[in-house]
């Protein structure tokens, strides 16, 4: 007996698969993890003995036991309204989940069938579009999602987008945990852009964007974050976006201040960690290096000596803060004494010569290894410099450096927290505004409001993006700093391609099929696409609405055809992309008037604006699957539509 392992088994396509391939005499495998697919399409199939349900994520490591004749990877939401809810689940699917199903398959020496998608040929401009055609993607043309006075936090601090590459390492968010992560971009996006852009600004945020830039979301009354797009029509008002993360970083124990050749100079070897960020924020808001040159005549002979004195000014009246430094400086291997009431002082040529490299008040920094210590250190680090620079209720740091600036907000993101920056009028200096939770520190929820809604404003320039796994980036405009969306390419594309690759290399024996519109029972009345959109409104009478002009045309393919298709694949030797659908072409104003007509309905039918990048036709060019496999669908448009219905008014 043949073991099949279904991926997405429980969803529509591959419930009805299971089903058949079980009256086929196979031992089934379902593999499903009910993001989108539903445990009751398979319910019935629960008492067979040949059948197995495994809940399991396919973008997680995969392990069967036992022998394995076909690995089919059909896991990946396909509606629109996923796509947009659960974007990255959907990516991973496709990409990830594709990877481990081909490695089972090279594992267990299976044939390996991938469900691909009529989508991978964009807006043909071919019609219809048979297995050769590469497809009308639109790969640039609204990929580029920010204005160009946009900037993006790397792994080395914040760059503006026109100086980022994919050797930085940019700070991503994963939506799964909210874990900080820094990833090398798959692209590096710039493109000119000449159209309307959607402006969100207020005290807290300051962004310009594309139409179908995705926003990263949580909606009013919701607890999920979504990733929306800006030209979408939601309560933007209720919104909100993220602006904190959970950092974990490195715990580093000990310091090691570079040494320096010197043979009257005694060098220090190391300083605790934590006692050493504390000094430093201390130096950085209040301390300076002041060299003064002595010349010393031995022997005859004059030498001119360069004495380091650290500086850090405190005033003795300001009692609590003065013992805090003093109680630190006291726990470091240098000698230190006090001036004129107001400054601590340190002779040290070791760690003056360290220190001056950070500059005067206008140039100075926090080192990009210091940043990566873990959000515990950071804290230690951050109250030093707050305490030097901040207002007494730390709320806000002053400094007459941008970079400082831009350091001090990313370790804010780093321990929780949310920065702002500002620039104080007729004056030199910047400000970071901090965001707190109450009383706490550690503020897990750091939300910035999305209100009033977007201004649509017209745009002249470049825009720019990058490519990352977790599709979510830190970026900043204006000193206003968000998590946001990225753009991606498309999974299946991604898929086809890897899927190839495993053949030519790895000799696995792939199967490829490009679905086209498919429809019938168990599909999803929430899918958000014509066929259940269409039924639904019409048993409803609610008004039936068409996106566009209704002049676009589909082809619909009843599932009994779409399995019968996939299973003579299975049995076939072809390794290529195979188009499946039916070419029986309609527009989808004659589409909905079929079905309102088989409801029996009294809905009318509306217009609404049509999405972006939505294709004109779609048709598939089924001679390859005639010629070489025989298959081609039976159940006409009208039958399999009053099957469907039937299976909607039973199921309400």
């Amino acid at each position: 007996m043949q073991t099949a392992l279904i991926t997405g088994g429980a969803g529509f396509i591959g419930s009805h698969l299971c089903e058949f391939l079980l009256n086929k005499g196979f031992r089934v495998i379902c593999m499903d993890n009910l993001i989108t697919g539903n445990e009751e399409n398979i319910r019935h199939l629960e008492g067979n003995e040949n059948f197995i349900f495994i809940n399991h994520d396919v973008s997680e490591r995969i392990e069967i036991n036992g022998g394995i004749g076909y690995v089919m990877h059909f896991a990946s939401p396909a509606s629109p309204v996923d796509y947009q809810k659960i974007p990255i689940p959907t990516l991973k699917a496709g990409s990830l989940g594709t990877h481990n199903t081909l490695g089972l398959a090279l594992a267990k020496k299976a044939k390996y069938v991938l469900a691909s998608t009529s989508e991978v040929y964009g807006d043909p401009l071919v019609n219809p579009q048979p297995e050769s055609y590469w497809g009308n993607v639109n790969p640039v043309g609204l990929r580029g999602c920010f204005s160009e006075d946009t900037e993006i936090l790397t792994i080395d601090g914040w760059k503006n987008f026109k100086d980022t590459s994919k050797e930085d390492h940019v700070a991503t968010l994963n939506p799964n945990n909210f874990n900080l992560e820094y990833h090398k971009p798959m692209e590096v996006i710039e493109q000119e852009y000449n159209g309307k852009m959607y402006l969100f600004k207020n005290f807290k945020i300051d962004l310009l964007v594309t139409p179908n830039h995705k926003m990263y979301v949580k909606k009013k009354h919701k607890k999920n974050f979504q990733l929306i797009e800006a030209q979408e029509s939601i309560f933007w008002k209720g919104s909100e976006s993220k602006t904190d993360c959970i950092w974990s970083g490195k715990e580093i124990k000990k310091f090691y201040l570079p040494k320096i050749n010197n043979n009257r100079v005694k060098n220090r070897e190391s300083i605790d960690m934590d006692i050493w960020l504390e000094f430093f924020g201390y130096y950085i808001s209040e301390g300076c290096v002041h060299v003064r040159n002595r010349k010393q005549i031995i022997k005859g002979r004059e030498y001119i000596n360069n004495i380091y004195n650290i500086l850090i000014a405190q005033d003795k009246k300001n009692k609590k803060n003065y013992n805090k430094i003093r109680a630190c400086l006291e726990k470091l291997p240098f000698n230190f004494f006090t001036s004129d009431d107001h400054q601590f002082r340190i002779v040290s040529m070791q760690l003056g010569k360290y220190l001056k490299q950070f500059g005067k008040a206008a140039d100075k920094y926090i080192p990009s290894d210091f940043k990566q210590l873990s959000s515990r250190q950071l804290l230690i680090l951050f109250n030093a410099l707050m305490l030097g620079d901040g207002n007494k209720i730390m709320t806000k740091y002053y400094t007459k450096s941008l970079r400082l600036a831009s350091d001090i907000q990313e370790i804010a993101l780093k321990i929780g927290l949310c920065g702002k920056i500002s620039k104080s009028k007729g004056r030199d200096v910047y400000y970071v505004n901090i965001r707190y939770k109450g009383r706490s520190l550690i503020r897990k929820d750091n939300l910035t409001p999305l209100y009033p809604k977007p201004k649509i404003v017209d745009y002249s320039g470049k825009v720019y993006c990058v490519d990352v796994n977790n599709h979510i980036i830190y970026v900043r405009r204006d000193g206003k700093a968000i998590w946001c969306g990225n753009c991606y390419d498309e999974a299946k594309r991604f898929a086809e391609a890897l899927t190839m690759a495993y053949h030519r290399i790895h000799n696995v024996d792939t199967r490829i099929v490009r679905i086209f519109n498919t429809y019938g029972p168990k599909m999803r009345k929430d899918d958000g696409r014509a066929v259940p959109n269409f039924i639904t409104q019409a048993l409803r009478n609610e008004p039936i609405t068409i996106y566009g002009d209704g002049k676009q045309t589909r082809s619909f393919c009843y599932i009994s055809d779409m399995v019968d298709g996939i299973y003579r694949l299975m049995l076939s030797k072809i390794n290529e992309p195979v188009n499946m659908g039916n070419p029986e072409e309609h527009t989808i104003t004659e589409f909905a008037g079929i079905i309102k007509e088989l409801a029996k309905s009294e809905s009318r039918i509306i217009f609404e604006k049509l999405p972006a990048d939505d294709p004109r036709v779609r048709r598939p060019d089924i001679a390859k699957a005639k010629k070489e496999m025989g298959w081609e669908p039976k159940v006409g448009l009208k039958d399999g539509l009053k099957k469907t219905i039937k299976w909607f008014k039973e199921s309400q």
